[in-house]
């Protein structure tokens, strides 16, 4: 049985560009590939409009919590919470 840990991404991840979103510098807008958490917490998600391929900025990052905009409205996310959201430059992004 092996154990797949959310902390650090695969190298299939790395190959594709996907980084956690604790990762993602002020200003950056990302694409969400994939949630790696429970099912409590990927539908909590769900439910605020964090899905699969969604366009989201993030708009502050100071060492507490992220606060993103998605779907029109701002959201603050724990780090631990942003560390299993998968994240990448959308594809036509101005970079």
């Amino acid at each position: 049985m092996t154990s797949k840990s959310t902390t650090s991404p695969s190298t299939q991840d790395k190959r594709n560009n996907l980084r956690p979103l604790s990762t993602v510098q002020r200003g950056e807008t990302v694409q969400v590939v994939r949630i790696e958490a429970g099912r409590r917490l990927s539908q909590r998600l769900v439910e605020l409009g964090l899905t699969p391929g969604v366009v989201i900025q993030t708009v502050h990052v100071n060492g507490g919590p992220i606060l993103i905009a998605v779907r029109g409205a701002r959201l603050a996310i724990g780090r631990g919470m942003a560390e299993k959201i998968l994240v990448k430059t959308p594809e036509g992004e101005d970079v």
